[in-house]
């Protein structure tokens, strides 16, 4: 590196540098000092640097002195003699610095760089805490031999002053901490691990002194402290059990919980017992949890209690809730046995945790947590019904715990979701919005848990409330009713055993409320009892007499700006269901249709939906000459939009529009709606993508439904005159406006989709269009979006090959072939344009896959084009691109045909471009692509090793070639790769020779990739 600073030579330039470290210096001089002073920490004077830095005054010198002294025992072996003297010096500067007025950074550096002299040196300091103590005690580094089991060791650390105590005390927190990270399956490090559990007993004593502090030696700070050392210890425990050790630290449990009692230790205990209690259930003893609950039973936890459900959120108080909710979980089993009475009561103290003043999230901050837990509890519920019940409604003590505090549950979190009044629910920003709607999605997920085991009892129970919130006109408390109500529906099975309680429902008087608009019911109420049809679109194919009152109920809706969104979901879904049930009711249909266009503030996604909805009745209809005459009746509608859309594009380009004229509204959105004259031009664009909107939702509702029953009465179309008309007067719509709005990308999506919509198709249709009319269209001119329009040409390519016109396939596939390869061909660059390069050799692979004497037909000069194109995809950065012409090579590799000539030109083929597929592959798995792209390019080289016979040939000249991309690997390396490349023949565990070729040759600084 370029301007490296020089090391430093002396103590003063030293500390300059170290200084100059906690000033606000530029990032690249910050760099440079740390780079000068690594050099120096790992020179050879790096222990005498770091001797005299502890020596010198100041919490920054004497921290990177101590520093250094970890550097080097992480990079340098020393001997015993030599460790144990490194040992003497650092507790000796650990005393001296207790003493001298160093600061916390300089005596927990201190620590750390004692653990890091442990790991690596334990056999020379067996007793590390006694030994520590000790010499703490004592003010010196005491020889290590003076220790032993007969030390008075009590006594020494109640001598200890309070800094003497906390520096011991974050020296075996550190030591937990950092041997924990040690692997103790590792030989190297299992006799570590074994003398660390060796001073467990001491690090108890040290603990417990201020745990359990004799009379007038309580001191807040040495027992936070041992608090946290407790926690470093619970976690190695726990990942490293031993029962010697797990049984030393519970006996530390008891004193632990009486600290939750004293004011300034709560928050540190809090956490570490809620933690433990979430993470390691089983190291709680019976005595623990009878000590836990006798806790919770006492005036200070029921005070705390208290103060949560008024509505205290400050953190003590959610931090007690968290507690409780942890206790509860590690107690799940015990709560579900109904006589166990103190269990039975703690679970009820749950339950009331969601009875918590304020809305969820927004304000109560416990009740997703409760809800979570209880969730937790219900499916553990389900699991234990399941296995003492067969059918699980049946029979079911409701009315008794736990399930009794279920119900109780359900009932507190349906009110506890309901909306607050309009100016609450404004002044919240917007998280805690966020938050308030993923509450009501978690009380969605409960209520289906529920679900499960009540069945019917818990749609009953919504519906009551649905009709007691009607009878009182609660909105709020029907919105609520109705949203779980809706929540239930995926759960309900199929049938009509619930019909009965949804009559309740949908035959009261909620449709004619709803119809009389927000002046009655709000609109927020009215939009979820609107989502509730559509939840049940089901129950209305099962009880048309209520499918009337629904649709002009939605209708109505669809005109009412806040409403129309989901009602017109609702009109979409019903329609859809209920297509054959709505037949007779089309030309009602297109009338409100009709009446809706007049509407000025009707949302185009709306009017989608319901043209949709119209189209799918359509489908159903019982002939073809109906089902033609409605089509045209759409069409017609959808026309006046592309007549006014050709009026305004003929205008003169500064030709303006009044903002105030009706067709405004029909282009412009109310929120996008111009505020002054508009240039005429982009009216007619707005104007085009609504009538393209429009056919791409009349062609998606024609589709005929995949689960059509047998039976269906309606009839498929077959081609007539009449169809012929209507396919030309779409296909000119498309014309039109393609030729007039191909730049608009919207518009070239549009076209595609409404050309797609067909390719799905079996039968003749209004939006199956003939062959050649698809094709001109799409290889005529676009100007933006040409991507697309190919990956459009390449699944009308397929659908030719599944459906009813496989006689056009050949004529078809030689017209796009040379159009795809012409627009490949006018590109700069393989990848100036990685979508239509990807589409164009996707589409390519598709005519090899299935059609391999059209693609081996084209001229010479196209195919030379075609694999060099693929070749150069091969080789880029581009992964799709990438991917995609690797799964053309892969067909390539393996494309067989049954007429000889075709056979003879694909082996020629392969003969010339074998080698060079080789060297692409080669030159990529030696370290040119990415981790991600191997998968993909193992599978034309699998292919390549199965199919031809000289593929070891041209593999082994490619991995021997000079350009070949790595020098790390050996020829003997690339040998063995070669001889395990062919062995496998192509099987699976080639991915993880190439993978592991792939990491060598990129050399071990990618070992992460691996």
């Amino acid at each position: 590196m370029e301007n490296n600073l020089p090391v430093p030579t002396t103590l003063p330039e030293v500390e300059h540098l170290i200084n100059e470290l906690y000033k606000p210096n530029p990032p690249e001089t910050i760099s440079q000092i740390q780079e000068a002073l690594q050099r120096l920490q790992k020179s050879p004077q790096g222990w005498q640097l770091a001797q005299s830095l502890l020596a010198r005054p100041g919490d920054n010198i004497k921290f990177f002195g101590a520093l250094t002294i970890i550097v080097k025992l992480n990079t340098e072996r020393l001997s015993d003699d030599d460790a144990l003297s490194v040992l003497q010096n650092l507790i000796t500067w650990l005393v001296h610095s207790l003493s001298d007025g160093s600061g916390p950074i300089v005596i927990r550096k201190l620590c750390s760089a004692l653990v890091t002299y442990y790991i690596h040196y334990s056999h020379t300091w067996s007793k590390c805490i006694r030994h520590l103590l000790y010499s703490l005690g004592r003010n010196a580094a005491m020889p290590i031999e003076e220790v032993g089991d007969t030390l008075p060791l009590e006594q020494i650390i109640r001598e200890l002053s309070t800094q003497k105590f906390l520096a011991a005390s974050w020296f075996a927190a550190t030591l937990a901490e950092e041997t924990e990270k040690v692997d103790s399956k590792s030989t190297k490090y299992i006799s570590l691990h074994e003398r660390v559990l060796d001073n467990a007993n001491d690090v108890a004593a040290l603990m417990a002194s201020a745990l359990v502090p004799m009379e007038g030696a309580f001191d807040v700070s040495s027992q936070r402290e041992a608090i946290n050392c407790l926690q470093s210890w619970f976690l190695y425990a726990q990942r490293t059990p031993k029962q010697p050790l797990i049984q030393i630290l519970q006996a530390l449990v008891q004193p632990t919980i009486n600290c939750l009692l004293i004011e300034d230790l709560y928050e540190t205990t809090v956490e570490l017992l809620t933690d433990t209690l979430s993470n390691w259930q089983q190291f709680f003893t019976r005595h623990h949890i009878d000590s836990l609950y006798a806790l919770f039973d006492s005036e200070w936890a029921q005070q705390r209690y208290q103060d949560l459900i008024r509505g205290d959120f400050d953190f003590d108080a959610i931090q007690f809730g968290l507690f409780m909710l942890a206790f509860g979980d590690a107690q799940m089993v015990e709560m579900m046995d109904t006589t166990d009475a103190r269990a039975q009561a703690f679970l009820a103290g749950l339950a009331g945790l969601l009875t918590a003043q304020g809305h969820p999230a927004a304000e109560d901050k416990i009740f997703v947590p409760a809800l979570e837990l209880w969730s937790a509890f219900v499916e553990n519920l389900v699991d234990t019904l399941y296995s003492e019940h067969t059918e699980l409604t049946n029979n079911l003590p409701w009315d008794k715990p736990p399930l009794s505090q279920v119900m109780q549950v359900v009932s507190h979190s349906w009110q506890k979701i309901q909306y607050p009044p309009p100016d609450i629910y404004n002044s919240w920003d917007s998280t805690e919005k966020a938050g308030f709607g993923d509450a009501r999605k978690d009380v969605a997920d409960f209520l289906q848990a529920v679900y499960t085991i009540s069945g019917l009892p818990l749609i009953s129970l919504f519906v009551d409330l649905i009709l007691r919130a009607l009878s009182n006109s609660a909105w709020a408390e029907l919105e609520a009713a109705s949203f779980c109500l809706g929540a239930l529906s995926d759960s309900v099975s199929e049938g009509n055993s619930y019909d009965d309680a949804l009559t309740k429902v949908f035959g009261s008087s909620l449709f004619d409320l709803l119809r009389q608009g927000q002046n009655i019911i709000p609109v927020r109420s009215r939009q979820t009892c609107l989502y509730l049809i559509e939840r049940y679109s089901e129950y209305f194919v099962r009880h048309a007499e209520y499918l009337p009152a629904a649709l002009n109920l939605l209708f109505s809706a669809v005109a009412d700006r806040h409403l129309a969104l989901p009602s017109s979901k609702s009109i979409f879904t019903l329609c859809s269901s209920c297509r054959k049930l709505l037949t007779s009711e089309i030309d009602a249909f297109l009338e409100q249709y009709s009446a809706l266009r007049n509407n000025q503030d009707l949302d185009s996604l709306a009017e989608e939906r319901v043209i949709g909805a119209i189209a799918a009745i359509i489908q159903s209809l019982p002939s073809e000459e109906l089902k033609l005459n409605a089509v045209r009746r759409l069409l017609t509608m959808v026309g006046v939009d592309v007549s006014a859309c050709l009026q305004f594009k003929s205008a003169q380009d500064n030709a303006l529009v009044n903002h105030n004229e009706p067709i405004i509204f029909r282009a412009f959105e109310i929120s996008q709606r111009p505020s002054s004259p508009v240039l005429a031009h982009e009216v007619a664009s707005q104007l085009a993508i609504r009538a393209l909107r429009c056919l791409c939702s009349i062609a998606k509702g024609l589709q005929a439904p995949v689960d059509l029953d047998s039976d269906d009465e309606s009839t498929q179309m077959g081609s007539s005159p009449d169809l012929e008309r209507i396919h030309a007067d779409i296909i000119g719509i498309l014309v039109q406006l393609k030729g007039l709005f191909s730049s608009s990308a919207e518009v070239v999506d549009a076209i595609c989709t409404i050309l797609r919509a067909g390719f799905s198709e079996s039968d003749p249709g209004p939006f199956v269009f003939p062959p050649q009319m698809v094709t001109e269209l799409i290889i005529s001119d676009w100007q933006s979006r040409i991507a697309t329009v190919v990956n459009t040409a390449s699944a009308f390519a397929s659908s030719l090959n599944a459906g009813r016109f496989k006689q056009h396939v050949v004529p078809t596939l030689r017209t796009l072939l040379p159009w795809v390869f012409n627009l490949l061909h006018q590109l700069p660059d393989p990848e100036a344009d990685t979508e239509l390069s990807q589409y164009g050799i996707e589409f390519a692979q598709k005519v090899l896959s299935r059609r391999p004497e059209v693609l081996m037909s084209q001229s010479a000069n196209v195919l030379e084009f075609l694999f060099a194109f693929a070749m150069k995809l091969l080789n880029g950065n581009e992964p799709l691109p990438k991917a995609a012409a690797a799964e053309f090579w892969t067909t390539f590799v393996t494309a067989k045909s049954d007429e000889p000539n075709v056979q003879i030109t694909l082996n020629d083929a392969m003969a010339h471009f074998g080698p060079l597929l080789s060297q692409s592959l080669m030159q990529n798995i030696g370290g040119r692509a990415s981790r991600s792209d191997l998968d993909k390019l193992s599978d034309p080289l699998k292919k390549l090793i199965f199919q031809h016979v000289h593929a070891s040939k041209w593999l082994e000249a490619a991995l021997n070639d000079p350009s070949f991309p790595s020098d790390k690997v050996s020829s003997e390396d690339k040998a063995l790769f070669l001889k395990k490349l062919v062995s496998l023949r192509g099987g699976r565990p080639t991915n993880q020779v190439v993978r592991d070729f792939w990491l060598a040759c990129r050399g071990s600084s990618f070992a992460y990739a691996s």
